[in-house]
């Protein structure tokens, strides 16, 4: 059984190493339960940091006292052995309980998905005390005490592994809010990014951007939620729609968002302020970006937890991606953390040039009822807008605008990323409309309307309702 590290390799200012969270072989998606130190241009594991089903001491940071288990205080509800219950999930993954085999019928032909829980699952204890027992895809390296701070998925508890230990161990910040999330199944409310900034502190942010946590790291530790962090929010865009991704942070006291669907925001730590960036263009067709961090400079380079296609590296200047593994089978990782901030290069005497930014449309992660879109309401100059948004015949209009030429697929998916239809459609002019009709067993709810191919670097992702 691998043990903790007794020591930490040092990150050098220029780094391709980083504390990677991943599965417990390569190439296997899911199951983030595992911390790893890794060459991101070889793939090579450097050393393993913690293996899923050790043995470690947990212990409360601020008492010093070993923290007491609660999966074994939590008494599993008994059924009988022939006791099921059966639930509707609709498109947006709300569950209806059913009590009859007509009311499973009725709501199985209207396009609901039927889920049978039986009495194993009931008794199966709650996993909260193992390290990683939800897994994580947060994960901050505090260069200046030897830290890997992290929280795991639907627990709102930060946790960090002392790298300087002689004896493995890990620190739960017992009984203290690190976020609201509910459960697993809470995804607005689920933390997936953190870095430790260049004023010492570390930042973590919920998926909504509702909740930026401020944790300090020094001998009496302060955990604060700062609140939600603004942007200018619109029909197509809002960092309160993003999901997933990382935080990275400068030396000018800034956080960079990026999510997973590739786009990015500067955030002003001190006025929770956010400006959108652009989005990472060049990366592989659904290569999510799930972790990030600075080699140096303005360079990032990030992995997916979804592709095994290995690690990219882009220029916050360009957003411009390539390759910078070699080729073979590579740790897919939901989060990456190191120890360096972006820098920024200072030129004399440049005036500032005016950017275009390309963007990705994010799914929501909050079921809001969107308000109506025309395209009228977005940027004509570039963009593939759908509408009329909410849709209540069934008919669905794409208008391209200034799109390349080309054969274009698209796909409307469910929320939890089904695909409802495929079709492909060619596009032979700047501006042209096209026409999708919905399959009639399509049920309400909200989708998800993918556009990708025909040139385009990035897919475009658009929430669409239906009525």
């Amino acid at each position: 059984m691998a043990c903790l590290t007794m020591m930490s390799q040092a990150q050098s200012k220029k780094s391709t190493t980083a504390y990677a969270i991943t599965s417990p072989q390569k190439g296997q998606n899911g199951g983030w339960k595992e911390i790893r130190l890794i060459d991101l241009k070889t793939g090579e594991e450097l050393q393993t940091v913690y293996k899923s089903g050790q043995e470690m001491e947990i212990l409360n940071p601020r008492t010093g006292k070993v923290v007491q288990k609660r999966d074994d205080l939590v008494k599993t509800e008994e059924k009988p052995a022939n006791d099921i219950q059966v639930f509707a999930l609709d498109a947006n993954n709300k569950a209806q309980l059913i009590s009859s085999k007509e009311e499973m019928e009725k709501m199985k032909s209207a396009g609901n998905r039927i889920v049978v829980i039986r009495n194993n699952q009931f008794n199966m204890k709650p996993q909260y005390d193992k390290p990683f027992a939800t897994n994580s895809a947060a994960l901050a390296y505090d260069k200046k005490h030897d830290r890997l701070y992290y929280t795991p998925m639907g627990i709102n508890q930060l946790r960090y592994i002392d790298l300087k230990a002689k004896t493995p161990k890990i620190y739960y910040f017992e009984d203290e809010a690190f976020g609201t999330v509910k459960n697993q199944s809470d995804v607005a409310g689920q933390i997936a990014r953190m870095v430790i900034a260049g004023d010492g502190n570390g930042y973590a942010l919920s998926n909504d951007a509702n909740h930026l946590m401020r944790f300090t790291t020094g001998k009496k530790p302060e955990i604060t939620d700062l609140g939600a962090v603004s942007d200018e929010a619109n029909a197509r865009l809002s960092i309160h729609n993003g999901v997933g991704g990382d935080l990275l942070a400068d030396n000018a006291g800034n956080l960079y968002l990026m999510t997973a669907y590739r786009n990015i925001w500067k955030i002003n730590i001190e006025t929770k302020v956010a400006v959108y960036i652009g989005a990472i263009k060049g990366l592989p067709e659904g290569y999510q970006t799930n972790g990030a961090i600075v080699e140096e400079g303005t360079k990032i380079i990030v992995c997916s937890a979804t592709s095994t296609e290995g690690y990219y590296r882009f220029d916050l200047n360009t957003l411009q991606s390539e390759k910078i593994s070699g080729e073979g089978e590579f740790y897919n990782a939901s989060d990456l953390a190191n120890g360096n901030l972006i820098v920024a290069e200072k030129r004399k005497e440049e005036k500032p040039k005016e950017v275009v930014a390309s963007v990705v449309v994010e799914p929501e992660v909050v079921n809001n009822t969107p308000e109506q879109i025309t395209p009228a309401e977005t940027d004509k100059n570039n963009s593939i807008t759908v509408y009329p948004n909410p849709v209540t015949d069934g008919l669905v209009k794409l208008a391209f605008n200034n799109q390349p030429a080309g054969r274009y697929n698209v796909q409307v998916l469910d929320m939890s990323g089904k695909m409802m239809m495929s079709q492909d459609i060619t596009i032979n002019g700047k501006s042209q409309v096209q026409e999708i009709k919905l399959p009639a067993s399509i049920a309400k709810g909200n989708y998800l309307v993918k556009v990708s191919g025909g040139g385009i670097e990035a897919s475009t992702v658009t929430k669409l309702a239906v009525q």
